[in-house]
């Protein structure tokens, strides 16, 4: 573990006492004042303190975690059942970013070192490194692989080893279910999500604006009996690639599948990420489904279509 921020505190500032520091030195090197030199020196000081604090109030640890791909991590919520297992290994060979699911809180960090992870996809696995959870990412130190039976089904990692961790309040849920739907910059080329463990709530999706995180977030907490929140929505880059290609998607979809979209908005999202284009919501037949990925599919400039639209038929 790093050093605690207090201990950083406590030796930054008790340097200020020490009349031969380099600080000292410095200073009177540049022909500074007398009258100003303790100013200058104490402002030096606690600039060299406020620095020590943000070096050491990294934190590292060790946590619990699940390797998915950020496909599956944000769309299949709940339970790692074998389902999602192979959605996690069927997307990242189809060209989806392998990511880590903390257990604990359903966390997903993408990582600085992504062949390391891409062996584990679908396991277990015990990772160290400095994590960033308001920015959902991760600085990787080390993996290693546990099994399914080594994890404790009554710890910190049991949540997302039981179904019954997804039982909730159907009133709380609806509430939740309503405020994220009333929200107003929603379009098409955003997508936002929800699951419950037990009173927690974990946000999911992709969208273009980062106002859209933070408005799900604060529209919810209020809730009464809302416990926690993960907060996993993603953020887009500003990308004018992935913007055409979003566009020329939108246009194409729209020739042969007009009924789906409408001024506001549409009943199928479109989000690209990064050259990646993902398609979500719910057509009538599966044809309708196929024709979605045909339409997208040879997009100039995208690498892969995730066609993961549900049709009523299915």
């Amino acid at each position: 573990m790093g050093l605690r921020r207090g201990t950083c505190l406590l030796f930054a500032f008790s340097r200020l006492s020490d009349e031969a520091t380099p600080d000292t030195a410095c200073v009177r090197q540049l022909g500074i004042p007398a009258h100003r030199r303790t100013a200058v020196r104490i402002f030096l000081r606690l600039a060299i303190g406020v620095i020590a604090v943000g070096v050491c109030s990294a934190q590292i640890e060790t946590f619990a975690a699940y390797v998915d791909s950020d496909l599956c991590a944000r769309l299949m919520l709940g339970p790692i059942t074998e389902a999602r297992v192979e959605c996690s290994q069927g997307t990242v060979k189809d060209g989806s970013q392998p990511v880590l699911v903390r257990l604990s809180d359903n966390t997903v960090l993408s990582v600085n070192k992504q062949k390391l992870l891409k062996p584990y996809v679908g396991q277990f696995v015990q990772a160290t490194g400095e994590a960033k959870d308001k920015a959902g990412r991760i600085k990787l130190q080390g993996l290693e692989p546990v099994e399914r039976s080594a994890l404790s089904s009554d710890g910190p990692s049991s949540p997302l080893l039981e179904v019954r961790s997804f039982r909730t309040d159907d009133r709380v849920y609806e509430q939740v279910r309503h405020e994220l739907a009333r929200m107003p910059y929603v379009s098409e080329f955003d997508f936002i999500s929800f699951t419950m463990m037990g009173s927690d709530v974990i946000l999911t999706g992709w969208t273009l604006r980062s106002s859209n995180r933070r408005t799900a977030y604060n529209s919810i907490k209020r809730i009464e009996g809302v416990g926690n929140i993960t907060n996993n929505i993603y953020v887009l880059p500003l990308s004018s690639s992935d913007r055409r290609i979003a566009a020329a998607a939108r246009v194409r979809l729209q020739q042969r599948l007009s009924r789906y979209f409408w001024g506001s908005g549409s009943a199928i999202k479109i989000i690209v990420n990064r050259g990646n284009i993902i398609l979500l919501g719910t057509v009538d037949t599966e044809a309708e489904a196929d024709l979605a990925y045909i339409q997208c599919n040879g997009i100039p400039g995208a690498f892969n279509v995730f066609n993961m639209l549900r049709s009523g038929s299915s």
